[in-house]
């Protein structure tokens, strides 16, 4: 019988986590940095040895990329030493399997090709070489432990790319969006169902959902969805621009599109078109607007 730690669970990926086992009554407790505050080893340890877990899912982070660069230590503390604290609590008290969630920022972002797991890691900003270092604590510490990238995750609750939009498109009447960086968008519904599908396995993994975009393209495609579902926009320009024309304090990657051929073989499909998951996605805050 599982028993799974779902370390983060208030965040948008971990909250879909928490739904899904709900939803399919597996065994599991949540937890958030004010229950555990993993950059703390004995908590963490006290904790995993009390509950006797056989699954630990990793989900919490720090993700504010731009404020990273400003404060590379917080980062650290949470990205690296947080999750080779719940690695080591994982190998002194024999849990079972480990997931670590991981980022796209690994990369450089100066390819032309899908990342696959085999590909040199350099990433180029403070949060980034955080994520990194807890990827290479974890594996090194926990032989049992798998390692989860993915990429541009949008799902409830909605501190995301596609509300932060939505919200801008009922508010103002032309938009700038960044054209020249490409990726693969990811509904963190998706990306839940591809966590339990490997929950058991051990090594790196890449997961996405399908067809390459840019952030222009993204929020062309939040525009015509959102219309047809008759969200009231005020929205009447689109316009794209060029990163360079929009300078932030972290740099992004140019190209982190991810390779999911790999985690196709184990979960039997390939990730469905992010279209297909955006609209899920919009038709479900649609509705929990319309009830509000």
């Amino acid at each position: 019988m599982k028993k799974i730690w779902v370390c983060g669970s208030s965040g948008m990926l971990g909250s879909h986590i928490v739904n899904l086992l709900n939803q399919k009554q597996i065994p599991f407790i949540p937890s958030r940095s004010s229950e555990v505050d993993i950059t703390k080893l004995d908590q963490v340890s006290d904790f995993v040895r009390f509950n006797k877990f056989t699954h630990i899912i990793n989900c919490a982070a720090y993700t504010q990329v731009d404020k990273a660069e400003s404060e590379p230590k917080d980062a650290y503390e949470v990205n690296a030493k947080g999750p080779h604290h719940l690695a080591i609590a994982a190998r002194r008290h024999s849990v079972e399997r480990f997931l670590h969630v991981s980022t796209d920022y690994v990369f450089p972002g100066s390819g032309h090709v899908p990342y696959d797991e085999n590909h040199l890691c350099s990433p180029i900003g403070a949060y980034g070489m955080s994520k990194f270092a807890g990827e290479l604590k974890v594996l090194d510490e926990f032989d049992r432990s798998c390692i989860l990238r993915t990429s541009w995750l949008f799902g409830h609750p909605g501190n995301n790319f596609v509300e932060k939009i939505l919200r801008l498109m009922c508010e103002r009447e032309t938009l700038n969006i960044v054209s020249d960086q490409i990726g693969r968008p990811t509904y963190c519904q998706d990306l839940a169902e591809a966590i339990l599908g490997i929950i058991n396995e051990e090594g790196v993994f890449h997961f996405a959902n399908s067809k390459e975009t840019s952030w222009f393209q993204f929020t062309q495609e939040i525009y015509n969805q959102a219309q047809a579902l008759g969200f009231p926009l005020t929205i009447k320009s689109i316009q794209p621009v060029l990163t360079k024309d929009y300078p932030t304090p972290a740099k992004r990657p140019a190209y982190s599109a991810l390779c999911t051929n790999k985690i196709e073989q184990v979960l039997g499909y390939a990730p469905r078109p992010w279209t297909e998951a955006l609209q899920d996605y919009l038709i479900r805050l649609k509705k929990h607007q319309n009830s509000i």
